[in-house]
């Protein structure tokens, strides 16, 4: 009788036990501590961008407004993702990317200088902006818990800008040896182009931090930013995330939070020959897929 009392006693202690490893393996948080997660979802962003195309005969252009000169709409939904790979317990690996293309056309209300190219009050102007923004990020977790993630983060931005101006009506067009106002007038059928493609590998250093509040909701927060001179070609970057995930299901989560990113990219010499500045901000919202 004494042998079956703690044998039942026996098992009861260890059904417990049991259960109670169980509850602590659902109480880690997935945004913290999946090996492998996939995140895709909208990004709206309110956008902000100038750009400034010099001549090689007139010299130094004004700064031209993408969104009030030119005529480009100021936001736009685009689709955004990313996925992560914790490579051990203190080393992580990110990609995140993102595709804002825009297109815009206006009628000049003010002489404006693009290049060599002068248009009057009668010009239009029609206008791309397509930015491609890649980011490789690693990060090291020196505060690690089930809790809470500290990560030292090092990596780089692939940033691709393409702009064109296509513009038509009545146009100056300067040649070597003119100077406005001396320069030629190509007419109000000729159209004149100027463009302007780079694509810049930006170094970034930063942080991020992750707290879970329970087994299901999270937070996530990151700053990361950069500034480097490769030859003629000088760059910047900032970019800062905050984010909420909720996890109803341990593979699967709602997120949503606020992304800021500015890049500004200067040139002499090359194929820009100018300066692009850039920068949004806005929500994004996803669905998270951790394993």
């Amino acid at each position: 009788m004494e042998i079956n009392k703690l044998f039942i006693g026996y098992l009861i202690i260890s059904m417990v036990g049991i259960f109670s490893e169980s509850a602590t393996a659902e109480e880690i948080n997935p945004v913290l501590n999946s090996k492998y997660s996939i995140w895709i979802g909208g990004f709206f962003p309110k956008v902000d961008s100038e750009i400034k195309i010099n001549g090689e005969i007139i010299g130094d252009g004004p700064v031209l407004g993408f969104e009030d000169t030119l005529g480009l709409q100021d936001s736009k939904s685009v689709l955004w993702g990313g996925a992560s790979w914790r490579i051990s317990k203190r080393n992580n690996l990110e990609i995140e990317f993102n595709n804002l293309n825009r297109s815009g056309t206006t009628t000049a209300e003010q002489e404006l200088q693009i290049g060599d190219s002068i248009v009057n009050v009668t010009g239009q102007i029609a206008t791309t902006f397509d930015l491609a923004i890649g980011r490789l990020t690693y990060g090291y977790s020196f505060v690690r818990t089930e809790k809470m993630d500290v990560q030292l983060k090092a990596g780089f931005h692939i940033t691709d800008i393409s702009a064109t101006l296509q513009l038509s009506g009545d146009i100056e067009v300067c040649q070597p040896g003119e100077v406005p106002p001396d320069c030629s007038v190509a007419g109000g059928s000729t159209d004149q182009f100027e463009s302007s493609d780079i694509t810049l590998p930006l170094p970034h250093l930063g942080a991020s931090f992750g707290y879970a509040f329970t087994p299901n909701l999270a937070i996530r927060m990151q700053a990361i930013g950069f500034a480097i001179k490769i030859n003629d070609i000088k760059g910047s970057l900032l970019e800062l995330d905050a984010d909420v995930v909720y996890h109803p299901w341990q593979h699967f989560g709602l997120g949503a939070g606020v992304r800021y990113f500015n890049a500004n990219v200067k040139s002499e010499g090359s194929s820009l020959n100018g300066e692009f500045d850039f920068q949004y901000f806005g929500p994004v919202a996803y669905v998270k897929f951790t394993f």
